[in-house]
């Protein structure tokens, strides 16, 4: 979501389709300071006291045609000045898998989903997959009409690679994901243990910070031999990580649209990938896909990328080719598109 909130703003402005303001939480974002736009900052940090005491002001009194949400939906209560809305819908986890979700999460956007959807002219997903789960939870009148799909790009081309972490050699399985239930690590770490017990197991390494509810998990990433547990890293290592990686393991419960995936594509890396969410839209059979669920068949999936050199050569073809198709310039051009109709009213 933060990605997704950074690039588009940042694609937004180069587009030059439209004059903007930045609606900032104390400070300019880091990749976003020297921006040239008109910036309002908030005095608060918190998310609650900006969309509940700051936002419903300031949007009303900025002069603006339209105000864009990418990251949380609308403020619960809006001024009869402000203009018309625009918001982002990323996934419907917290509807779709609740008790994989913090109370705290359902809670709020729980209460926040509704009344946006109500309120907004335009509602952008990043797939059709989630599109199909926000017209099945909400099916609300009018609501099909107002969605647009508009997948994520992705980034780290313009990156340089930086050095992998010390201990660390080409040939690895990665996995890219915050440790949390949906992301399935339980399993795949079932899984690595069978490749183990074949003999066709290199090191894991998992790059992620914990989030929530992963119970034992993590303290069995951490004790299992081969399991490298390097939590958050940055852009430069990250891309590192993805060139010098043999498979991309991302057997994970449910995605509205799944960032690694697609960077992992972008650089040519073998995936494995859950028959779940959006992750067999975004693959396009650029990669495999497996059974999320299925122990046996993460493992099988992951054993036929390692082993398989023609399989090998196929995917990290095809997934450079399914990747050029997601740029952030071409998500940008769509949400400016859904802006100008919603400030036209069409």
């Amino acid at each position: 979501m933060v990605t997704l909130a950074l690039q588009l703003a940042s694609h937004l402005l180069e587009v030059g389709a439209h004059r903007y303001t930045l609606f900032c939480s104390r400070e300019r974002p880091a990749g976003l300071e020297g921006a040239t736009c008109r910036v309002v900052l908030s005095p608060y940090r918190h998310e609650l006291a900006n969309k509940l005491r700051w936002l419903p002001w300031v949007e009303a009194r900025a002069g603006l045609d339209a105000m864009l949400y990418p990251y949380w939906p609308c403020p619960p209560w809006r001024h009869r000045d402000a203009p018309p809305v625009v918001v982002e819908i990323h996934d419907l986890a917290f509807r779709v898998r609740p008790d994989e979700v913090p109370w705290q999460q359902r809670a709020y956007l729980g209460s926040l989903v509704p009344s946006a959807l109500h309120r907004a002219v335009r509602v952008l997903v990043p797939s059709e997959a989630t599109r199909r789960d926000l017209l099945a939870h909400y099916p609300l009148p009018g609501l099909e009409e107002r969605v647009r799909v508009v997948p994520e790009g992705w980034s780290l081309g313009a990156v340089e690679p930086g050095a992998l972490p010390p201990g660390l050699r080409p040939g690895f399985l990665l996995a890219v994901g915050t440790i949390e239930p949906r992301k399935n690590y339980g399993r795949l770490l079932a899984a690595y243990r069978l490749l183990k017990a074949g003999g066709e197991a290199p090191p894991l390494v998992v790059v992620g910070r914990p989030g929530w509810a992963y119970g034992s998990v993590l303290a069995e990433l951490r004790a299992e031999p081969g399991v490298h547990l390097l939590g958050h890293v940055d852009d430069a290592t990250l891309r590192a990580l993805y060139r010098a990686a043999s498979v991309l393991a991302f057997p994970s419960l449910y995605e509205g649209f799944g960032l690694p995936l697609l960077e992992a594509m972008a650089e040519g890396l073998p995936a494995v990938a859950g028959a779940a969410g959006s992750l067999p839209e975004l693959a396009g059979g650029a990669a495999v896909v497996v059974e999320p669920t299925d122990v046996e068949a993460i493992a099988d999936g992951l054993r036929r990328a390692l082993c398989d050199s023609e399989l090998r050569a196929r995917l990290s073809a095809a997934g450079r080719a399914r990747a050029a198709e997601f740029t952030w310039e071409r998500a940008a051009r769509a949400t400016a598109a859904a802006l100008d109709e919603t400030i036209l009213g069409c």
